[in-house]
């Protein structure tokens, strides 16, 4: 039989929330159209390293240990000898090429990957751009360079990997004063949750977010008018690497490669919930929960039931190409599904949390049912959160205290998933000065500068 190419395109930090409603994305909206798209994907960490590491080695991260992006908790190398996803199509004859944002700690291995660079262009009219565009306008050219040129009969695996809509992080460095821009014209509405009023029931971790997030101690003071202007500026990032997949998804065409094209993202973005920016401890829906759309020619185009996981993206790979899956492979292959239709046999989805850089140390874990979320946390203070998604889908307001039976229920599929995945959570140790858990409660109480800001 003949084998099919493959086109797997990743972006950085795009919410599956971020393509409800109004938005500028014909070329995703293309896409899912001749797709199944995931009724709910949910990511095993909303950080880039742990989380790129997991879904290109098919491991948790508590099974690759990278479980941070670096600095004062540097990430070990994934192990040359684990069966990462690129070392599977390789031995199956597939040229393996890799275009863009690596962040991978070696999971990529088995890829030949290109080079990154950056290609500076004038910002665009009331959105600025940074190296994170640049990288991408790169990565655009050379991709599609590769795909004119090449002129190989080998089956093709190819990555696309750009970094938008991750631009907005920078973008909220340029107004940590606080200042609003002048423009005011066309600003998206702000979320049913960006007012919280639940912060004292919450984790403590999420409580002091401002003090141990660089770039939510930059938002602590904005206003809301500064909030939408948040939300415009990251469509315009979301709607440049839509333009730039349109390219890459026309040139795949126009070469007559075919095949199956999968597209997902690493990881969601705060999107001005609780008034937070980009993404950090917080294991929220926002965070979590990104878009995954897989398409082919035995696809039948539709919604795909249930819950998936980025774990899922290497054994279905394995699953659509008739590749062996290798047994170290946690998620599970959905090729089946894709092909005849049903539901993801799935009872739970899980996404862990360590640190981000190892100034502060919070492990947490979320536990999530097509109906419920559960977050459990090792500081000391509220432990637990529950939420009924039924009745309050923006998880507005922490209901542990109040549904004993169903956090009940929840804390013993925990202990299953712990016992199951060999996660050793509760034997790990949390650390955080009091100095990032010593003012009044509320964002809006921060001064100073966060933990990575001080260094400690």
């Amino acid at each position: 039989m003949e084998q099919q190419n493959i086109l797997m395109v990743v972006v950085d930090q795009l919410a599956a929330r971020a393509l409800e409603g109004k938005r500028e994305t014909p070329n995703l909206d293309r896409l899912r159209e001749m797709s199944q798209s995931a009724e709910c994907c949910i990511t095993q960490c909303p950080l880039c390293q742990p989380s790129r590491a997991s879904f290109w080695s098919g491991l948790y991260p508590h099974e690759t240990n990278v479980l941070s992006n670096g600095r004062k908790w540097p990430a070990n190398p994934v192990s040359s000898s684990v069966e990462t996803l690129g070392r599977v199509l390789s031995k199956a004859g597939y040229e393996t090429r890799h275009f863009g944002k690596r962040h991978d700690a070696g999971a990529l291995g088995g890829f030949w990957c290109a080079e990154e660079g950056q290609t500076v262009i004038p910002d665009a009219p009331s959105l600025p751009y940074n190296f994170d565009t640049y990288n991408d306008v790169f990565t655009h050219k050379q991709a599609l360079d590769f795909l004119r040129a090449r002129q190989s009969s080998r089956p093709l695996a190819m990555v696309v990997d750009l970094v938008n809509p991750h631009n907005i992080c920078g973008w909220v460095g340029l107004h940590k004063d606080g200042r609003p821009d002048e423009e005011t014209e066309g600003l998206p509405e702000l979320p049913p949750n960006f007012e919280f009023d639940d912060i004292a029931n919450r984790g403590t971790p999420v409580q002091y977010l401002c003090c141990t997030h660089i770039r939510q101690g930059q938002a602590s003071h904005w206003s809301p008018l500064l909030f939408r202007q948040y939300l415009k500026a990251y469509q315009g990032y979301l709607a440049l690497a839509d333009r730039m997949i349109g390219d890459v998804l026309n040139a795949w065409r126009d070469k007559g490669l075919g095949g199956y094209i999968l597209f997902w993202s690493d990881h969601g973005d705060a999107m001005a919930s609780r008034h937070m920016v980009t993404k950090d401890v917080c294991l929220y829906r926002e965070a979590v929960e990104v878009p995954l759309f897989i398409s082919g020619p035995d696809v039948k185009p539709g919604t795909l039931r249930g819950l998936a996981e980025l774990l899922d993206i290497a054994p279905t790979v394995c699953g659509l190409l008739g590749l062996r899956k290798p047994a170290s492979f946690q998620g599970k292959d959905l090729s089946g599904l894709l092909r005849e239709g049903g539901v993801v046999d799935r009872p739970y989805a899980v996404s862990q949390w360590h640190t981000e850089w190892g100034y502060t140390v919070s492990p947490c874990r979320l536990v999530r049912t097509q109906g419920a979320s559960y977050i459990r946390y090792l500081e000391p203070g509220v432990q637990e959160e529950y939420y009924d998604l039924a009745s309050d889908p923006f998880e507005e307001h922490n209901a542990a205290s109040s549904h004993p039976g169903e956090v009940a229920m929840m804390r013993r599929l925990f202990t299953e998933y712990l016992r199951e995945s060999h996660d050793p959570f509760e034997s790990l140790a949390w650390n955080a000065d009091r100095r990032w858990r010593s003012h009044e409660l509320g964002f809006c109480h921060h001064e100073g500068p966060t933990a990575p800001e001080a260094g400690k």
